[in-house]
């Protein structure tokens, strides 16, 4: 039941992980090994994303006071460091938290711990814009997980190379990455842990360079294959990546269709918890979308949306290229049908919205 996630999604199961979450409370030390460490997930799972952050700040602080806990010290560090890379509205430093993580994986000789801490690293730096350097953890990772024959988590590593190189602008070497990763698991019918980031990463590169049709073709194949593609987070991120494809291709009905359902799911708890930036992102898809319908009052809808992106995305926030495109090209679209003037009273109007008030423009 742990590995399928959708199965925790019924009535019995939710129940059942409230009564795991009602459990322990942060910072007892047995929350800190295995299998206590797993109550996160059930806190996780339940919904209840404010608690996850004292969670994981108190395993930290308790790790620190007791003796003999270096090793979960580590694990508990890389965590946090992965959650702070992808929450920047939480105060923290997730690369100091990542280093820490690899200095005590190094000393301890855990080379599992040590590509894991560089991963988070890579993340990190990511979320910050430095692609470069994120790339070189990401290399350095996969090292540590050549060393220990760890097929699943190399093809892991290898796939958030692709993206990364993708956005330091070494792009014909991450796609090539990418499709290698996908080749590979093909021939070898394994691996599904990385085959979906390697073809929603494909899709965007895909995408982004004209090339529609093959695209979609990866995210058909994402669907079909990825199991638990229908769990909420999932669900949102192809769904996002459905209609910013329809929205490329010119089919606005349909983009607005799929971005009613992806905005709806990016607003699940668990959503925002992990991609928080989901809404920001799926609103400017609509402005594509709805500055495409030859409407007038569509457009300054599409200009609304545009307004509550902004107002919605995280703090500090680095967009990422296929977010800057988009951005670009919903913003040229909408100012063409406007004008710049009604363009910038509707942009104003729309950062005083709520996420709920802008998803009923769409």
């Amino acid at each position: 039941m742990d590995t399928e996630l959708d199965a925790w999604q019924t009535p019995e199961a939710q129940e059942k992980l409230r009564a795991i979450a009602r459990t322990y409370e942060p910072g007892m030390p047995q929350t800190c090994r295995t299998p206590g460490s797993l109550w996160f997930f059930a806190v996780m799972l339940s919904g209840d994303i404010g608690r996850v952050r004292e969670i994981v700040d108190a395993a930290v602080r308790t790790c620190r006071a007791a003796p003999g806990h270096e090793w979960e010290l580590a694990a508990g560090l890389h965590m946090r460091a992965q959650m702070l890379a992808n929450r920047t509205d939480w105060a923290g430093d997730a690369a100091r938290d990542a280093d820490e993580s690899l200095e005590i994986y190094r000393r301890l000789g855990d080379l599992w711990g040590t590509a894991e801490a560089l991963s988070a690293r890579a993340e990190a730096r990511e979320r910050q814009g430095e692609y470069q350097l994120a790339a070189a953890d990401y290399e350095a990772a996969i090292e540590q997980a050549n060393r220990l024959g760890a097929r699943a988590q190399m093809a892991v590593l290898t796939a958030r190379l692709g993206s990364a190189l993708l956005e330091a602008g070494e792009s014909e070497r991450g796609e090539r990455l990418l499709r290698e990763v996908i080749d590979r698991q093909e021939s070898s019918g394994s691996g599904h842990e990385a085959m979906p980031a390697a073809r929603l990463f494909l899709a965007g590169r895909l995408g982004m360079t004209g090339r529609i049709p093959e695209a979609r073709e990866q995210l058909r194949l994402l669907r079909e294959e990825f199991r638990i593609a229908h769990f909420v987070v999932f669900d949102a991120f192809i769904l996002g990546a459905e209609a910013w494809l329809d929205a490329l291709d010119e089919c606005c009905e349909e983009a607005l269709d799929k971005t009613r359902l992806a905005l709806e799911r990016a607003g699940d708890p668990l959503s925002l918890a992990i991609a928080p930036q989901m809404r920001s992102s799926y609103l400017v898809t609509a402005a594509t979308a709805l500055a495409g319908l030859d409407d007038g009052e569509r457009a300054r809808d599409a200009a609304r949306c545009m307004g509550a992106a902004e107002a919605l995305l995280p703090p500090r926030h680095v967009m990422s290229g296929m977010e800057r495109e988009t951005h670009g090209r919903a913003e040229r679209r909408t100012r063409a049908v406007l004008g710049d003037e009604a363009y910038e009273a509707a942009y104003a109007e729309g950062g005083d919205l709520s996420f709920e008030e802008a998803t009923a423009l769409v």
